[in-house]
């Protein structure tokens, strides 16, 4: 009986409150969504910027590895001799000059020849630098004045390949010329004698004005 009559009262009060209960669910209602999106929201804002942590450590890891290669590609080793005062191998910048090279060697002697030097090219990785005497070139023969180096036979004082003396490994230096090409070149120097002058070439198998234009700086004879 108590629970009927506690049922009737209730009934009662929401007929005639209709509009205070409704009023009141609705209140409940959007407090509950609020409250949804609010918990939601949060976990999915952290995992994002969590995620977004994560890529920007990789990206800062992979930088700095890209940039210790190019460090470690930019290292180069060049050999002087000659008129200076310390000859030796010197380790170097890829973007070093000769002049500078010339002065890591304790500068060169009195007798040093500076016309037969181009003080302001860029030296190359394993370059081999011989500072000539003045009035020793009209006493020697063209060969003298490359390095006899084995690896480095053919590279003139000024970094360029010679067609005449340059090996196959020293002449794939030059750019376009793969192994093919410097085999030609070689069998065409063994076959008619020395290049007298650089445009010779194009009478190579598979080098033709366009391969010429594009190497004829970084070649001599």
């Amino acid at each position: 009986m108590n629970i009927n009559l506690d049922l009737s009262k209730i009934r009662m009060f929401i007929l005639d409150n209709k509009q205070k209960v409704r009023m009141a669910a609705l209140i409940l209602i959007v407090g509950l969504s609020i409250l949804f999106f609010w918990i939601h929201g949060d976990s999915g804002t952290i995992e994002m910027e969590e995620q977004g942590g994560d890529t920007d450590e990789y990206s800062l890891e992979e930088e700095e590895t890209e940039d210790e290669e190019k460090v470690i590609s930019r290292v180069c080793y060049v050999d002087i001799s000659g008129e200076v005062e310390d000859p030796g191998v010197y380790k170097v910048d890829s973007e070093t000059r000769l002049f500078q090279v010339i002065e890591m060697a304790g500068g060169l002697t009195k007798d040093a020849d500076l016309n037969s030097l181009n003080r302001a090219e860029r030296v190359t990785d394993g370059q081999k630098i011989i500072v000539r005497a003045l009035g020793e070139e009209g006493e020697e023969n063209e060969e003298t004045s490359y390095s006899t180096d084995d690896d480095q036979e053919g590279i003139a004082v000024d970094g360029k390949i010679n067609l005449n003396y340059a090996d196959s490994d020293t002449l794939q230096i030059i750019p376009g010329i793969g192994p093919t090409k410097a085999q030609n070149i070689i069998d065409y120097r063994e076959k008619t004698g020395k290049f007298k002058k650089i445009e010779e070439i194009m009478n190579v198998s598979g080098i033709g004005e366009k391969t010429f234009d594009s190497i004829k700086d970084y070649i001599t004879v």
